[in-house]
Formats: structure tokens, sequence, C-alpha cells
């Protein structure tokens, strides 16, 4: 069913003038948000560890991930240009520098701001981008997932996949960008780390192919710059890359890097709290 909801959505973000359509998903939250109780004991949880809760924020994090959601369904009939037009860049000389390397750039995310699209943007501006996604809502919705982030170029390497390992390697070899989100430990075996004042795991992924590579990470982000306004513009921010000096001891050096990690990941969503859309962060 949602599938199907999903594909109408589409079609309204093709043919809806953008004020219309920013009006309409206000509309929805402030149906459905009473009846989002799990979903809000989570985010509550989320902004009571960053130490920022209260019941506006709460809210407004939900409002933020709608309007992601709106803008997200609106790339499969936006022009190349159109996706240019969606952001203001910051600091693109730090990826520069990292892929002058020539050994590949891993981009470490998180389910923070408008993640997907930030894929689609930069691919835009002619970035070789590959991401690493996992199966979610059944095959038919995970491949109008694929598809969609695929509008601009995205290469996307499936988690399921048995030589996604491989694939991201390449990718790294060629020089090119792999996007890791590494705020959630999907495959749970991951690293135990000090994140927003507890204890958390999160993955050993970037931190591995980092070291296994000599890619750079460089963190990056695509947040929302305000949501008060209909069409709300897009920052593109992408950090300089994390220094590391690995001592050699594989573990030691995996765990103190995705430690790093962590600390970086955290900065950025104690700056916008409600633009962090985790719905299912297991806390210590």
């Amino acid at each position: 069913m949602k599938y199907y909801f999903i594909r109408i959505g589409i079609i309204l973000r093709k043919i809806l003038p953008e004020f219309v359509a920013y009006l309409l998903t206000i509309i929805v939250v402030n149906l459905v948000y009473p009846f989002l109780r799990n979903r809000k004991q989570i985010i509550k949880e989320n902004l009571v560890n960053l130490g920022t809760y209260d019941k506006k924020l709460l809210k407004e994090t939900f409002i933020n991930f709608a309007l992601d959601y709106k803008d997200f369904l609106a790339i499969p009939s936006m022009t190349r240009q159109k996706i240019q037009k969606i952001a203001k860049a910051q600091e693109f000389l730090n990826l520069d520098k990292a892929l002058a390397l020539k050994k590949g750039v891993i981009f470490v995310t998180a389910h923070f701001g408008n993640w997907d699209m930030g894929g689609c943007f930069l691919t835009s501006l002619g970035y070789k981008i590959s991401a690493i996604t996992e199966p979610a809502g059944g095959e038919k919705m995970y491949m109008l997932y694929n598809k969609i982030r695929a509008k601009t170029g995205m290469n996307i390497i499936g988690l399921e996949q048995r030589n996604s390992i491989q694939k991201s390697l390449k990718v790294l070899r060629d020089g090119e960008i792999l996007i890791l989100l590494g705020d959630r430990d999907i495959t749970k075996n991951g690293i135990e780390v000090n994140f927003l004042g507890t204890r958390a795991y999160l993955p050993k992924g970037p931190a591995l192919l980092s070291l296994k590579t000599g890619a750079h990470i460089v963190p990056a982000f695509f947040v929302r710059e305000n949501r008060g306004t209909p069409r709300g513009r897009y920052i593109c921010t992408i950090e300089p890359a994390i220094k590391f000096t690995p001592t050699n001891k594989l573990s030691k050096d995996i765990s103190a890097l995705t430690q790093i990690i962590a600390q970086r990941l955290e900065k950025k969503i104690r700056d916008y709290p409600t633009q962090w859309h985790v719905f299912d962060m297991k806390w210590q």
C-alpha cells in the first residue's frame, strides 16, 4: 500500500505548484501527528540525549522529515539544472583536495537532513558518487527508492548484495566517492562509542574501508536552510577530511577512528537537532 501512496506522491509533486505541495505536507503532518506515538517516543529519546527536548522541537522534527520527503519525491520530475539550484554549497575545496590524492573519498553522513537529495545534488554537479543503501519496505519500494536516487547518475550499491564490499572497494580504487551513513548499526556488528552523551553502537564500515584503502573520510551534510518558506533551500556542507594516524593494530584503529566519526556527526546533529531522522536508534 505504501508503494502506491509514494507513486501517487511522485505524480502530485509533478503537477502541484510548490506552495500547494508545501501546504499539503504541513496539513498531512498535523493530521497524522497525534497517532505517531511510537515514533514520537523514539524521537523524544533522541532529543533527550541531545539535551534539547521540548514538545515544539519534537513536532518540528516530524515537519522537517516530511518536508525533506516531499522534496525527495520531486526528484523524478526535476531537471539536472533544477537540482543544481536547490542548495548552496560550502567548502567544495575540502572534497577536491581529498579527491586529488587519488585514493577515493568516503563521505560519512547520517540520517540527517535530506541525505538522498544531497547525493543527487553532488552527482548533478559532475562528481562520481556511489552510495550504499539498505533494503527497506519490500523489493518494489526499494527499487523505486533507488531509481529516484539514481536520477542524476548516482550509483547504488545494495547492502544486501554479496559483492557489496568488492564494489565499494572498486569505487575507492577508482578514486571516486562512496557515501556511507555512519549513525546507525544496521548489521549489528558495530563499534561501541560515546555518542551524544551516552553509549551507542555505530557501524565500523567507514573506518574499516578507510584503513584498508587509505581513502580519506570526509563528513558531509545536506541540511534544510529554512523550513519557514515553501521553497526551502538546502546547505551542502563538506567538512575537512578526518586526520588519523593508524597504529597498525586494526581493531584498535577501527575503534579509535569510529569514535572520531561519532564526534564529527554529533557536532552537526547538535547544530540541527530537528533534522536528525533516526527512528530506531538503540541507546545503551
